[in-house]
């Protein structure tokens, strides 16, 4: 194992947090409390960033964003990881005949990180764009995970938290064996969580989307073509030339009830 370097653990996760929102402006005392860093570690942190151009900084506000240097960094990115690259003309044509969103992303450590998206983000949608992560724990993942070998899905199914309950892992486990058989997963709103309610958390993050939800209602295993869904998402992967799951694809933006028929025909 890689020996740990504290200091570029903690440049990485000030950009991390500032590329899941880079609309967002942070000062300081912000990122030390999202981060639970030490303030005078952090400035030192923050200056260096700042010196070498991967981060502005705003004297006025006393606030930073993502700096231009980035921008050279992401494209030379784009050019050594074309999966990403190749699945956007593909997203945009999905988004153009079906009316939905489309996401895609990469399981990257213990994270699923998004990629890219197309599409016109919806005025009471989930917020979701290139630069957010979110945990590769259940009920997110399964997709990465399906044709993983049992010891990785078994470590998956470890972050339910400990000791999860039998009935719940099994859910999961079945779910997995179901993304497999038939090549893509299916999220559910879930039964206690009505649509129409969603208004009231519009521009909410996927997270407390999914914190709103059973866990056992996430997952959907079995689909009958007559039955009627809240959808979340339906998730399909990409393989790399070794045989792994290079990126996952993801229609969002389902309005309304869908039956078991559109969601084998979108998918």
């Amino acid at each position: 194992m890689a020996r740990r370097a504290p200091a570029v653990e903690r440049a990485v996760a000030v950009l991390n947090l500032l590329a899941a929102h880079p609309q967002q402006r942070y000062t300081l005392s912000e990122i030390a409390r999202d981060l639970k860093l030490n303030k005078a570690t952090l400035h030192a942190i923050l200056g260096a960033l700042t010196d070498e151009g991967y981060l502005v900084r705003d004297p006025a506000a006393k606030s930073y964003a993502l700096g231009p240097a980035l921008v050279a960094l992401g494209n030379s990115a784009v050019s050594t990881y074309p999966a990403a690259e190749c699945a956007v003309p593909e997203m945009r044509a999905l988004t153009d005949e079906l009316g939905l969103d489309c996401v895609a992303s990469a399981a990257i450590s213990d994270e699923i990180v998004i990629l890219a998206r197309a599409g016109v983000p919806r005025p009471f949608g989930v917020y979701i764009q290139a630069g957010q992560r979110l945990p590769l724990a259940p009920p997110l993942g399964a997709v990465f995970v399906a044709w993983s070998d049992e010891a990785t899905i078994e470590r998956w199914l470890s972050k339910l938290g400990a000791p999860p309950k039998k009935a719940t892992a099994d859910h999961f486990r079945r779910a997995v064996r179901s993304v497999r058989t038939r090549g893509y997963s299916v999220g559910l709103e879930g039964s206690r969580r009505p649509r129409r309610a969603r208004t009231a958390t519009a521009g909410g993050s996927l997270e407390e989307e999914i914190r709103g939800v059973q866990l056992e209602e996430y997952a959907l295993i079995d689909i009958e073509p007559k039955e009627m869904y809240f959808v979340n998402h339906i998730g399909a992967p990409a393989f790399g030339p070794d045989g792994e799951v290079a990126i996952a694809l993801f229609l969002i933006g389902f309005t309304g009830t869908v039956s078991g028929a559109e969601v084998e025909r979108d998918a």
